[in-house]
């Protein structure tokens, strides 16, 4: 696995974490704040359409090993 992935599950599980620890909090509205946040990163360098590609593909490739990153050629 890229170390990018295994990153981006340490951030995950630990604001999980965070959410379970907090009474003020749910695991529900930590998931939206964590992908808000995301697209909010990923509009920075993709159309809207792209990242609709990509998410497009990643729910249709739920159950695959991983996303493939692929670097431009």
């Amino acid at each position: 696995m890229a170390g990018e992935f295994k990153i981006a599950q340490r951030c995950i599980n630990e604001a999980m974490e965070t959410a379970d620890a907090e009474n003020s909090m749910t695991q529900e509205a930590m998931g939206r704040a964590l992908l808000t946040e995301l697209l909010t990163a990923l509009t920075q360098h993709n159309t809207p359409e792209a990242i609709q590609d990509m998410i497009e593909y990643q729910l249709e490739n739920l159950a695959s090993d991983s996303f493939v990153v692929t670097r431009g050629c």
